[in-house]
């Protein structure tokens, strides 16, 4: 297989590489001589394929060639779909949680691990993280983590491997490695398209660059095109190759230089902390700060955002840590607290913060820690004991949580509306029907009511809190919170990074996991003092 030298398109946090230079530029660009249909662009999840997709048929050209999802699924995809989609002659379907169940039902071993995900179960991500860094398992359990795979040892791993194998091959599945596997192997032959273009190339491991480098075969006048930035390659422990981005960034075909996120503020704390790295691979970007635009909704248009910096020896008492909640309190602005160390390090300290401090927040990948609704029925119960008429939806929301104290019984099920009308009723009303005990009107607090399983005393005090600070129905949650990992690639208009780390890691790693949680924010910045001896980003 020849291979074909990248076209590498270096653009540090927020310089649209994906929607400003991929799609109204390159894309653009080569639709002048290319069908669409013979030029694919890849990224790594769904969503960032997703939204890719829908930016390019946005564009007036595709329209008017009534280019629809459908005829581009395959051509704007994740690189995973991709190739299971090229090999379409022996479609395969995804090995899934009830595959795994059936495992089980083989060999117990396999349930040592009780996730419900499979690609998070220990055995199989074992399997998946090997592959991904092109070793083989007895290879990959020396260097790995190796408490992050229990329950489970080399050798059951290796006991149990086989069985996983055949249970695959007798029922036609395959998970994301066989996927790329498959497509790489020797028989397989080069796809013939014109163009590649792969998003986010800094987070393919080794099985995937090597797929890729196989759909670039063929490609026409050397259009193949690896857009990234070297210094957010975070993936290292998958198999991403730190080392060959930042060669391939040294000497870019093409650079953006223009942010359109980040402050002056925020931008100079970045530039600082990676300059180690653009010094050992001589890759020195030039990456202007932001200006404010008219989505902003503040500072005048055309001007540098300055934004600020400010530092937490911890979440206490202080007068940035003051800076920071009354930001919280009095603007409409986002916040997003991130981290190295999870497990009930960096995640507990955030979540404990916002429950100090009555703060509605959510996991970055999850909804509401407390649902609006739920909040919604604490606060307008004591109204509705009053006789304030209440919306249907919000008596079911009511009946989501109320228990035995109040609803007549066998009442419980909220099917029992589901013949009513869309309107309001009064307390009065779904007594005099039978619903709600005639007491019902004597507790005033909706904690007391609630079905005791649904609840702790923890988080009734928290609710309490919330809804003290002031709970405001349509006010979308402002602060999420996750590790570096999983908020890479977000925006916020604020940042708070906890420099807390808990074991000796490579100090080039460190710098572009710090590089990237800080190139989150737009406008300010808040830096957490570690809390124990080893700082992120600080050379031992």
């Amino acid at each position: 297989m020849k291979k074909i030298k990248p076209r590498f398109i270096a653009g540090p946090p927020g310089t649209g590489k994906t929607h400003i230079y991929i799609v109204e530029e390159l894309y653009q660009e080569l639709l002048l001589k290319y069908e669409p249909s013979r030029i694919i662009i890849l990224s790594h999840t769904n969503v960032a394929a997703d939204q890719i997709r829908d930016a390019v048929l946005a564009l007036t050209v595709m329209k008017e060639r009534g280019f629809t999802k459908k005829s581009m699924k395959y051509k704007i995809c994740t690189i995973h779909r991709f190739c299971k989609n090229f090999l379409r002659v022996a479609q395969k379907d995804k090995f899934e949680y009830e595959d795994h169940k059936n495992l089980i039902g083989q060999n117990k071993l396999f349930g040592r691990d009780p996730s419900t995900n499979v690609d998070k179960h220990a055995l199989y991500k074992f399997r998946s993280d090997a592959k991904g860094r092109g070793m083989l398992l007895d290879e990959y359990w020396r260097v790995c983590d190796q408490k992050s795979y229990k329950p489970y040892s080399i050798e059951l791993i290796k006991e149990l491997l086989p069985i996983y194998k055949k249970y695959k091959k007798d029922n036609n599945k395959c998970d994301y490695a066989d996927m790329i596997e498959d497509f790489n192997h020797p028989d397989v032959k080069e796809p013939d398209i014109d163009v590649v273009i792969i998003d986010e190339c800094q987070d393919s491991n080794v099985p995937q660059t090597q797929a890729i480098e196989k759909m670039a075969t063929n490609v026409k006048e050397g259009h193949y095109y690896l857009v990234g930035d070297a210094d957010q390659t975070l993936f290292e422990y998958a198999g991403s190759n730190a080392n060959y981005f930042h060669e391939l960034a040294a000497n870019p075909y093409h650079e953006l230089t223009e942010g359109l996120r980040c402050s002056e503020a925020i931008n100079t704390k970045c530039k600082k902390i990676i300059m180690p790295i653009w010094d050992k691979w001589n890759s020195h970007r030039v990456w202007t700060p932001a200006k404010y635009t008219k989505e902003h909704g503040m500072g005048h248009v055309g001007e540098v955002i300055k934004g600020n910096g400010y530092y937490l020896s911890n979440f206490e008492g202080s007068s940035h840590l003051d800076i920071l909640l009354n930001k919280i309190r009095n603007t409409d602005q986002t916040f997003l607290f991130t981290y190295r160390v999870g497990a009930g390090v960096g995640d507990k300290r955030c979540t404990t913060f916002f429950e100090d401090h009555g703060l509605e927040y959510a996991h970055v990948k999850n909804s509401a820690h407390i649902p609006k609704k739920e909040l919604r029925a604490h606060h307008l119960w004591p109204d509705f004991i009053k006789g304030i008429p209440m919306s249907l939806t919000q008596i079911e929301h009511f009946w989501e949580y109320m228990g035995s104290k109040v609803i007549v019984h066998g009442k419980g099920d909220p099917k029992v509306f589901d013949d009513w009308t869309k309107q309001d009723y009064t307390i009065d009303y779904l007594i005099t029907k039978g619903l709600l005990k005639k007491d019902c009107k004597q507790h005033t607090d909706f904690d007391l009511i609630r079905i005791p399983s649904s609840t702790t005393k923890e988080k009734l005090i928290y609710i309490k809190k919330v809804l003290a600070k002031g709970f405001d129905f349509d006010k979308k949650i402002q602060i999420k919170y996750g590790n570096i990992h999983d908020v890479k690639g977000l925006t916020f208009d604020n940042v708070i990074v906890d420099l807390t780390l808990t074991r000796p890691e490579d100090w080039f790693t460190q710098l572009r996991l710090a590089y990237t949680a800080y190139s989150r924010g737009v406008f300010d910045y808040w830096t957490l003092a570690s809390q124990r001896k080893l700082t992120l980003g600080k050379k031992v």
